[in-house]
């Protein structure tokens, strides 16, 4: 018999294991066993059945990818109460009760998993579209596909080319490459939510990863504040300080190789940190990775090849010596944010109308707190790996094209030539300069495989074809763009399609590089005036060419899908130019 104490303790430690009305009866049924019945085939082919039902009675409604840990501690409490209740009951030694313990748990998991992939190879609900069958069964298949050579936007391109317009790419995702789908996923008026991968980076919700629609909105209209026409003038000087480091360091190198990819990262880094913490990461001065810089793409490079499984994050994040170098991550953001509370910059930047929000809330929760350091985050990177992938993309293919280098530098010299100083207004109308940046960002998407929505619980038609609810959709963004439905020679590098020559556009409508509807990119406008400040400054003073040795067929093969594009080394040289408008 147990005595008071074990049973007390039995009862504290299995409250959660006991708390689902499933479990409860099969641990219950278990104390009624006989130590002869404990090994028995039907002991565990009850197990094996509890498996199968708590999946497709448990497991198959709403999401789980958030309780990896909780089920961790469900799975911890299971095999200690029970071990304890059967070595009082038995009296067996720790070692005979876990044994048993293992065994029923493993018949469990054993019928768990069948069930699963019974379900997902036989009776899924998205079984009728086509796709590799390895992607019924498990996230994992998507997942090699990006681990392998993190390429999974030419993979799902492949995939498109073999199935058709759409693909089963996982057990709930489709990708549907219909230029139709897209207007109908990302309208304002989509009923259309982001799919569980915005919950990734839980507790800390930034803009991006709200989920829900209402409260997306009302954080939306800070970070709109922070993005006006007139903010953006307040900013601008600061832009072109960092701009002219930029050429400094150019400037430096004498002719020699330069790392483009690198130092173009370094630029807007600097810029953002200045525009979230009020003081830059000063790594265009000192030519030195700041470990914040560092940390940022070790986890994004973690993002793109596991974003597909979510459970995963929650694990790494809880486990004590693997998630030390998360927690520093958050401790030091945490510590700009504080820092950033104390001392008000003399000048608004972006966290200026974030913090104004978060200060106007009368009781702000532990939560509202996650959400401004998320947000803090967020500004850092959205607005620097993007910005910076889509200027090196866009001077990769200058340098393949020198027609369209001397076309636009004749546009910038003639602008250089009646403007005495550039502003963010008159900059934005060189047409050429526009369209050589919006040529770039459709031939190398900053998010190439697209944004991963959900279908609403009733599900959806689209393009006349039924989606069941809560299947995750992708419109890959790499291979829409280059859809001749959509573009003529879908695979060339011509900016005259976005100016003299539209007949060379058939479908503008999917062609959204900063996303659109409720989603669009807030800080949009910044991007593009950090662009083109720089594109102006280094095209009015230098030609451009690949650096001796350097392969420009290696930069596009090294180009990684993690999420957002991350790019190799590209090595360039930088000759002063001859002319004289293109003096500095």
């Amino acid at each position: 018999m147990l005595d008071t104490r074990s049973w007390q303790c039995l009862r504290n430690g299995s409250g959660f294991l006991l708390s689902h009305p499933a479990l409860r009866s099969t641990f219950t049924a278990s104390m009624l066993l006989t130590e002869a019945h404990l090994e028995t085939p039907q002991a565990f082919g009850a197990a094996f059945l509890l498996g199968v039902l708590v999946h497709v009675f448990v497991l198959r409604k709403g999401e789980w990818d958030l309780w990896t840990v909780k089920l961790i501690k469900a799975w911890a409490t299971y095999e200690v109460t029970v071990s304890l209740f059967l070595a009082q009951l038995y009296s067996f030694s720790v070692w005979q009760a876990l044994s048993v313990t293992n065994k029923w748990f493993a018949s469990f998991a054993t019928g768990l998993s069948i069930s699963i992939l019974v379900y997902r190879a036989f009776f899924h609900r998205l079984n009728r579209f086509p796709g590799p069958f390895l992607a019924r069964l498990s996230a994992f298949y998507p997942t090699y596909l990006v681990v392998d050579e993190e390429h999974m936007y030419l993979e799902v391109q492949k995939l498109h080319e073999k199935y058709g317009d759409i693909v089963r790419i996982g057990p709930t995702e489709i990708s549907i490459a219909t230029p139709s789908s897209f207007r109908v996923i990302h309208a304002t008026a989509s009923p259309v939510t982001k799919s569980p991968f915005y919950g990734i980076s839980h507790p800390w919700t930034n803009l991006l990863a709200e989920r829900r629609k209402r409260q997306h909105a009302n954080r939306r209209k800070a970070w709109d504040r922070a993005f006006t026409t007139k903010a953006l003038k307040d900013y601008e000087h600061r832009v072109l300080k960092y701009t002219k480091l930029l050429t400094d360091r150019i400037d430096d190198m004498k002719g020699k190789p330069f790392n483009v990819s690198l130092w173009v990262n370094f630029y807007t880094f600097d810029i953002m940190g200045d525009l979230a913490f009020g003081k830059s990461f000063n790594m265009l001065e000192n030519g030195v990775e700041h470990k914040f810089f560092t940390e940022s793409h070790k986890s994004q490079g973690l993002l793109g090849a596991f974003r597909r499984l979510i459970w995963f994050f929650p694990l790494v994040t809880a486990i004590p010596i693997i998630n030390s170098s998360y927690l520093s991550f958050q401790a030091f953001i945490r510590n700009q944010v504080e820092t950033r509370r104390k001392d008000t910059p003399e000048e608004p930047d972006v966290f200026t109308c974030i913090l104004e929000d978060y200060d106007a809330i009368e009781k702000p929760t532990e939560q509202d707190y996650n959400n401004l350091c998320g947000d803090a985050h967020l500004i850092v990177i959205a607005g620097s790996d993007t910005t910076s992938s889509s200027t090196t993309c866009l001077l990769h293919n200058l340098a393949l094209h020198p027609d369209v280098l001397a076309r636009l530098q004749a546009e910038i010299d003639d602008y250089k030539n009646t403007h005495e100083e550039s502003d963010l207004i008159s900059l934005g109308k060189l047409q050429y300069l526009q369209a050589c940046i919006d040529e770039s960002l459709r031939l190398y998407p900053v998010v190439p495989s697209g944004l991963p929505r959900m279908t609403p619980p009733e599900g959806m038609e689209i393009d006349g074809v039924y989606i069941p609810g809560d299947t995750i959709l992708h419109n890959p963004s790499y291979t829409m763009y280059r859809d001749e439905r959509c573009f003529e020679k879908p695979n060339e590098f011509i900016p005259e399609r976005w100016t003299t020559k539209p007949e060379l556009i058939k479908d503008a409508s999917v062609y959204a590089p900063f996303s659109t509807g409720r989603g669009v990119c807030a800080g949009k406008q910044l991007g593009l005036m950090e662009m083109r400040y720089v594109l102006m400054d280094i095209l009015s003073r230098y030609d451009i060419a690949f650096a001796p040795g350097t392969n420009p067929q290696a930069f596009i093969d090294g180009l990684r899908d993690c999420y957002t594009l991350e790019l190799p080394r590209l090595d360039m040289v930088f000759t002063p130019r001859a002319s004289e408008n293109g003096k500095a």
